[in-house]
């Protein structure tokens, strides 16, 4: 895949789920349920004690990573790059660590989360990971 791939597969990945992590920060403020599937523990991993740090809630911060992640997609630089896979890199360990609390502390799985810890943060990691190989 071309750099110019790698980058926009990267934004569209990063504008998705900032989307998405807007959706689940808005439910939180507003103190709604998130569309879930049938059976699914949306809500008591919304509602958990670890679906906020510090007050803040996790989605949030998902809001800025992905934010981050987007605008130094576009700036396209080779500091901007760095900092973009140090992001993604972060993102999925703090998702694994994230997974594990649904599995087996909370036991609950939020789908949304779950699309995200299993399949976009370790997408985003490669791709932005990828771009570190080539020179703007």
């Amino acid at each position: 895949m071309s750099d110019r791939g790698l980058r926009v597969a990267a934004a569209l990945v990063a504008l998705a789920w900032l989307g998405v992590a807007a959706y689940l920060t808005w439910a939180h403020y507003a103190d709604e349920s998130v569309i879930c599937v049938t059976g699914g523990g949306c809500d008591t991993v919304q509602e958990s004690t670890y679906s906020e740090i510090a007050g803040i809630p996790v989605a949030a911060l998902g809001v800025v990573a992905y934010a981050a992640i987007l605008a130094l997609v576009t700036w396209d630089t080779p500091a901007a790059r760095l900092a973009a896979a140090a992001i993604a890199l972060v993102g999925l360990l703090f998702s694994s660590y994230l997974l594990v609390l649904q599995l087996f502390v909370i036991d609950a799985i939020c789908v949304w989360c779950v699309a995200n810890d299993v399949v976009i943060a370790p997408a985003l990691a490669v791709l932005t990971g990828l771009r570190l190989r080539t020179t703007p």
